[in-house]
């Protein structure tokens, strides 16, 4: 735990005339404690190495500053405030936790839909690359099993936007190499021309309910010719739960009736 600190800069910060008066370094807060006392004894007077040089550069002493603030809006926790929505204190290993649940057949609800569109585009991001790599990990060590996972999003023109360069990655490779480590996903939107355009070639199942544009219309049209010739029937339509089918093995469009879901009734009721 020794900063590294000459001898004559340890005399200063702690105003000593004698080196082996100064504390011994042998924990973190004490660890702590010369480098808030080295903050301070720079700001006074630049500390200087045995060179001569500025012992702290512009980059040690902005670390410095989140140790030791100047003041309690200086700037240096300022910075990483905006950052606070990220962190919880009773927080744990939340992905180690939800890819144990899924290696165990258990299936997980993460509830984004009220958190900042920077903190639910970043967790769902976060969680589908861990997902992916950690089926990568098993197939490279022949685990994978008779396991499948399937993912689930919600909105995904918030996830998958049409600019290319603005969809994340990992998307695209569960999108078009999901299946070899047994990875299914399943994507729900109320606008096909905002879904990033490798997602929608890669796209192997339809479930097409109400479209209420015609420009929304024609881009599904564009997807997959088979709903060419529907777009009138997609427009007018209003019967909820009305769906028209297209799977990867059925060459045409079938429509059906989807019942409304209701739970079991619980037997001990």
């Amino acid at each position: 735990m020794d900063p590294g600190f000459s001898e004559e800069v340890r005399k200063r910060i702690y105003g000593l005339a004698n080196v082996a008066d100064c504390p011994r370094i042998n924990s973190l807060p004490t660890l702590a404690t010369e480098f808030e006392r080295a903050a301070e004894s720079d700001r006074v007077s630049r500390l200087k190495s045995t060179s001569g040089n500025d012992l702290f550069d512009a980059d040690d002493r902005a670390l410095l500053g989140f140790l030791k603030p100047i003041s309690a809006v200086s700037t240096g926790p300022a910075i990483i405030r905006p950052f606070i929505q990220y962190h919880d204190s009773k927080a744990g290993d939340f992905v180690r936790d939800i890819i144990d649940l899924l290696d165990n057949g258990v299936t997980v609800i993460l509830d984004l839909s009220n958190a900042p569109p920077e903190v639910m585009e970043y967790f769902s991001e976060y969680l589908s690359r861990a997902v992916f790599h950690h089926q990568v990990a098993k197939f490279s060590n022949d685990a994978l099993g008779n396991h499948y996972l399937q993912l689930y999003f919600e909105e995904a023109h918030n996830l998958f936007p049409a600019k290319e360069e603005e969809a994340g990655e990992i998307y695209r490779r569960l999108a078009k190499e999901g299946g070899k480590y047994h990875i299914g996903m399943v994507y729900s939107t109320q606008s096909p021309t905002t879904i990033n355009r490798d997602l929608l070639a890669q796209t192997e199942n339809f479930f097409v309910a109400h479209l209420s544009c015609q420009d929304e219309v024609n881009a599904l049209g564009r997807v997959n010719v088979a709903y060419e010739s529907l777009k009138d029937d997609i427009l007018r339509a209003k019967t909820v739960g009305y769906v028209r089918m297209l799977t990867r093995s059925h060459r045409f469009v079938v429509p059906i009736q989807a019942r409304k879901f209701t739970p079991p009734k619980n037997a001990a009721g």
